[in-house]
């Protein structure tokens, strides 16, 4: 992937492999995300439903983060971004589009999906972040729970570039004419003064496949 920087983070890359590998283990086929507006739950655990948004011409959905913007193994531009107020700044490959987003605070959230078949959303916290992890953990697994969810890996530890982080495998049923299961890949980071959920969702039993361009984005992932 990126060449630039990359030689000085390669240690934290251990950690992103260990919680990808972890939270890929076990349990049934997933299932894509539900289709927009609606997310596949609510992580801040509000009861109202974001206010919508024009995701094409809202400027505070997304911007560029040129510090982040770098070239991929094969030439492919990679973009900074930045998101959610400022509070997180990753670099994403090409080929990632917004499916939905909330601007809303302590409620924001936005969500790409890639031609690579899985999504990727970061979704504010509602939490403190000078609070003791076990209190962070416990909030969000009794929104999972909340929701209908059950967390069948937990608590794995991780890093990205900047931030400690605990990763999750979560099932959550979805309501069809013949109900499927839905598997995500779910990651609590916390900065100095933000904490964010990341979640991945794929078709696929495990993440391996995009296992390489998910460890790009989290090892330039920053939460303030």
């Amino acid at each position: 992937m990126r060449t630039d920087g990359f030689a000085a983070r390669t240690a934290r890359l251990g950690g992103v492999a260990v919680a990808l590998a972890a939270a890929a283990c076990g349990g049934g086929p997933a299932t894509p995300p539900p289709a927009a507006p609606t997310t596949v739950f609510d992580p801040s655990g509000a009861t109202a439903a974001p206010a919508p948004i024009d995701i094409t011409t809202n400027p505070e959905v997304e911007q560029p983060y040129p510090p982040l913007d770098g070239t991929a193994a094969g030439g492919a531009r990679w973009t900074g971004v930045s998101v959610l107020h400022g509070a997180v700044r990753f670099t994403r490959p090409p080929g990632w589009s917004i499916r939905d987003a909330s601007v809303e605070l302590g409620h924001g959230f936005v969500r790409y999906v890639s031609r690579d078949a899985y999504s990727f959303a970061i979704y504010e916290r509602d939490e403190s972040a000078g609070a003791s992890w076990k209190d962070i953990e416990e909030h969000y697994e009794a929104d999972v729970t909340g929701n209908g969810a059950k967390a069948i890996g937990l608590r794995i530890p991780m890093a990205t570039g900047t931030n400690q982080g605990r990763a999750y495998t979560v099932d959550r049923k979805i309501e069809s004419k013949d109900p499927v299961l839905s598997r995500s890949r779910e990651i609590l980071l916390r900065g100095e003064h933000h904490v964010v959920l990341v979640q991945v969702v794929s078709t696929e039993e495990n993440l391996s496949r995009i296992a390489g361009e998910l460890l790009e984005v989290f090892l330039h992932l920053e939460v303030d």
